[in-house]
């Protein structure tokens, strides 16, 4: 039984050290998304304000240009909510198998210490 403890404690380790690694990944892979959407936005936004100054420009009619530039803006804001949902499902996700790691540990720790005792 003590010879298994160690090895028990080294997987234990491992497995935590695996769902560090998972979760530190998640966070990087979930702040890359967030920055991408961002940058999508922006560059979405910024053609939405030319957009618009060119027709304000060239002497268009100006409703029409603020209602496209409403609608850029409103897809932009689509774009960057539907990029925060897919996010979160993508970090649960994540969370949820570090949370299958998790108590892998512990069961791996409650048989340990029941082996010992």
């Amino acid at each position: 039984m003590r010879v298994s403890l160690p090895d028990e404690i080294r997987k234990a380790t491992e497995i935590q050290k695996e769902s560090e690694r998972y979760l530190r990944a998640a966070r990087e892979e979930a702040q890359r998304i967030v920055e991408e959407a961002k940058r999508e936005a922006g560059k979405i936004l910024e053609r939405a304000r030319l957009e618009a100054e060119k027709m304000v420009e060239e002497n268009k009619i100006v409703q029409q240009a603020e209602q496209k530039a409403k609608e850029i803006l409103n897809q932009a804001q689509s774009e960057a909510e539907m990029r925060r949902k897919e996010t979160d499902e993508y970090i649960l996700n994540v969370l949820s198998r570090l949370e299958r790691f998790a108590r892998r540990i512990l069961e791996v720790v409650e048989e340990g210490r029941k082996e010992f005792e």
